[in-house]
Order: C-alpha cells, then structure tokens, then sequence
C-alpha cells in the first residue's frame, strides 16, 4: 500500500478524500501484458474507488517486476501522486496499566 496526495472523490451523493491506494496482480502472461487491480481508500478504509489497470507492449516489456514500479505506472494512469509507504498506526500500548 502507498500514500497518495489527497484527492477528492464523489461517493454515494458526497465528496470524500482518498489518501491510499492498494493494488494486486490479477493477470501476468509472462511476456507481453499484465492487470492490476486497484482500490483508493480514505484514512478509515472506506473504499472510494477501485478498478483494472492493463499495462501492455512497451511498458509491460520496459517494466522492471517490482511492486514500486507498478504503483508508479498505476498512479500515472490515474493521475495519482504517490507520497510514500503506507505505514499502520502502533496499536496503543498497555505497558504500565497492568495490575500490581
């Protein structure tokens, strides 16, 4: 998962902001072409958007395999920005609150 520049959605008759886009491998022949499958999420995981992305000829062949380079190629289809990896939030810690 990647962090994105915020981008305003339309959603079930309201905006809504989507900060993160997840994405999969759903087809690869190997040789010539490959789908992705996106979703963009908002910071509490509603998903706001999700679809195929083909990449094909040129940029199938000129593709280097890594997960990087297909959320760069994915957010240039989308017109995303990527602004970096998306890291959860630290569960809350209960260090000191036990019983003694």
């Amino acid at each position: 998962m990647k962090t994105i520049q915020p981008i305003s959605l339309w959603k079930d008759g309201a905006i809504e902001v989507a900060s993160i886009i997840d994405m999969y491998i759903s087809y690869d022949d190997l040789k010539s072409q490959c789908a992705f499958q996106y979703v963009l999420y908002n910071d509490t995981f509603s998903n706001l958007a999700n679809g195929k992305i083909d990449m094909l000829g040129q940029d199938y062949i000129d593709w280097d395999n890594s997960n990087d380079s297909a959320y760069t190629y994915a957010a240039s289809v989308l017109n995303l920005q990527i602004t970096g990896n998306y890291i959860p939030p630290t569960p809350a810690s209960d260090v000191g609150t036990e019983d003694i």
